[in-house]
């Protein structure tokens, strides 16, 4: 696995008036990003910043099951929570003040008998791997995570 395999992922966007955007990955139907009705939209669906939380938690998840697959590592359900702090000062053009996020939180409960030593190797390897996370991390936006378990 030495030789780069790498891939593409797009998503096609149309404007459909105010801040509302049609959003077309592959073949599946369109969806929505808009803004509540004090940043000038519908709020007919998720914001872009609210999707990249969702990006966050569907990654989190995909790589749980991968890492899990990999380490035998028993589990029957995962709930997680992202949170995204930005000051949209930023979006309104005030100097400086940044845009992005200025902090995400990740929550992960998973229900497993699995030992605190096992979790703790399962939360390192995801995060490590994730490429959501990598982003986050990338940018050096502060990203704290908390993994526990699930009743």
């Amino acid at each position: 696995m030495d030789k780069p395999q790498l891939v593409t992922v797009r998503c096609r966007g149309a404007w459909e008036g105010k801040v509302r955007t049609a959003l077309r990955v592959r073949n599946f139907p369109p969806f929505y990003s808009d803004e509540p009705e004090a940043l000038g939209g519908d709020d007919t669906g998720p914001n872009p910043m609210e999707y990249m939380m969702a990006a966050l938690n569907g990654c989190v998840s995909v790589m749980i099951a991968l890492v899990a697959k990999e380490m035998d590592f028993q589990y029957e359900a995962v709930e997680l929570l992202a949170d995204g702090v930005l000051d949209v000062r930023g979006l309104m053009g005030v100097p400086g003040v940044q845009p992005h996020f200025t902090e995400v939180r990740l929550n992960v409960k998973i229900k497993t008998d699995e030992p605190l030593e096992r979790l703790n190797e399962l939360k390192e390897k995801v995060e490590a791997r994730c490429p959501a996370a990598g982003l986050i991390n990338a940018a050096k936006v502060p990203f704290h995570s908390t993994w526990e378990y699930l009743a």
